[in-house]
């Protein structure tokens, strides 16, 4: 099976560990939880890449320049479709949308269309979820994303993913929410 590559923001060990606590009272039996080190928000999915490819897209993400931003994830939800059970920020930073947008634009010049669907940040919990579950998390998870990642899946490994390649995002941290 061929690598799938993504851009993403990854939470550093403190955070992972507190959104599975926040999400441990909806997880209902016979779910599939990710492990604590593979939580992550997905930019960009990339899929299979050759080496050329590979290398144009870390000189495009290298490229891309975004400050810290706060994420509050204060969410929990279903896709019911894919049975995917997930946390998420109820507003998503202009920031966060910014650096989406931001590689999108780089990644034209390796060959890479956009993504045609809207853009749905989100923390994947577990999967083979089959019932609908939708609230508030207890108590929101503030999460100050620091760095860019390029990451790839290994199947049947766990954690299931590796970084290959990280990029701090610039400037100071943004103020703590009153």
């Amino acid at each position: 099976m061929a690598e799938r590559w993504f851009l993403a923001l990854w939470p550093d060990a403190e955070t992972q560990d507190a959104l599975l606590a926040q999400a441990a009272p909806w997880l209902p039996a016979g779910v599939r939880p990710s492990h604590a080190r593979d939580l992550h928000l997905t930019l960009i999915f990339l899929g299979a890449l050759d080496p050329p490819r590979l290398a144009c897209v870390e000189a495009a993400a290298g490229r891309v320049r975004c400050e810290h931003f706060r994420l509050e994830i204060d969410r929990i939800g279903h896709f019911g479709r894919s049975r995917v059970m997930w946390c998420a920020p109820s507003r998503s930073p202009a920031a966060l949308l910014g650096l989406v947008s931001g590689l999108q634009c780089a990644l034209a010049a390796c060959g890479l269309e956009p993504e045609t669907r809207p853009y749905r940040p989100h923390l994947t919990l577990a999967r083979k979820a089959s019932q609908p579950v939708s609230g508030a998390l207890r108590e929101p998870v503030d999460w100050v994303a620091r760095e860019l990642v390029l990451a790839h899946g290994v199947p049947g490994a766990r954690p299931r993913y590796r970084l290959h390649r990280r990029w701090p995002l610039i400037g100071a941290d943004p103020p703590a929410p009153v």
